[in-house]
């Protein structure tokens, strides 16, 4: 585990940014942001790498309630968009039931995809925002859901929690990208582009073990009447963590780029 210099957000650890680490930039644009906080540098610190980290919110975004402090706590573009990083993460959002131009940050959104494109050495987007990245990149097509995808899979090596309204059909995938996991079920799992050094993930790598258990139960509260997360509670009926070996291989590899040794 290397060193952890988190520059701002919720869990500032007030540690000066060092020269020798990766300057990671990640637009939180879950609800739950400490919790989201917490699963990004859980996964972070299972790498070997030093990072110096940057959380960003969408400045045009209208709060439904109170913000939380994350307006004092959080970058924007306007305040960032002159430095460069070397990986941009941007999280999910519990926006796929809507038309992405229906999106109150869509066109903020947009330009953060072409900013990333000189100021970014890779990007990694997951749930939604591969989904919406992976459009405007003309990487891939998604497919609306009437029925949630909720539970954990595994394709081509890796198990990844998975909990969207979407589906990304493998042949909905540019050929100049390449499909990395895919599965007949819940369709291209992981899509990577080289052009753009790339990583879009339908899934949550980042996901806490009663992550979807939360979710499941909310569902429910709602009167959504959601199914069962596939393979995920054992026998007992408690939710059962299959992914975190997987969540740190993949980190690990796209991270790999900076490696120095």
């Amino acid at each position: 585990m290397g060193c952890i210099n988190i520059l701002n957000g919720f869990s500032n650890n007030q540690h000066p940014a060092q020269d020798n680490a990766i300057n990671l930039l990640v637009y939180n644009l879950m609800p739950n942001r400490l919790e989201t906080e917490h699963q990004i540098i859980s996964v972070l610190k299972r790498t070997p790498h030093n990072f110096n980290i940057t959380f960003c919110r969408m400045a045009s975004h209208h709060f439904r309630h109170a913000d939380g402090g994350i307006i004092q706590k959080y970058a924007t573009l306007a305040e960032i968009e002159q430095n460069h990083f070397d990986a941009l993460l941007v999280t999910g959002a519990p926006l796929d039931q809507k038309k992405f131009t229906e999106v109150d940050y869509w066109e903020e959104f947009k330009k953060l995809l072409i900013w990333r494109k000189t100021h970014v050495k890779t990007s990694l987007f997951n749930c939604w925002s591969a989904w919406a990245a992976g459009s405007l990149d003309q990487i891939l097509s998604g497919q609306a859901l009437s029925n949630k995808i909720c539970g954990v899979y595994r394709s081509n090596g890796f198990t990844m929690p998975h909990s969207r309204y979407f589906k990304i059909p493998t042949k909905a995938v540019s050929k100049s990208a390449r499909i990395l996991a895919e599965d007949a079920q819940i369709g291209a799992t992981i899509v990577f582009d080289p052009r753009h050094n790339s990583y879009y993930l339908a899934g949550h790598f980042e996901y806490g073990t009663r992550t979807l258990a939360e979710e499941y139960q909310r569902d429910i509260q709602r009167g959504l009447n959601p199914q069962v997360p596939a393979n995920y509670f054992d026998n007992q009926q408690r939710p059962h963590n299959t992914w975190q070996q997987s969540a740190t291989k993949f980190y690990r590899q796209w991270l790999q780029q900076f490696s120095t040794n």
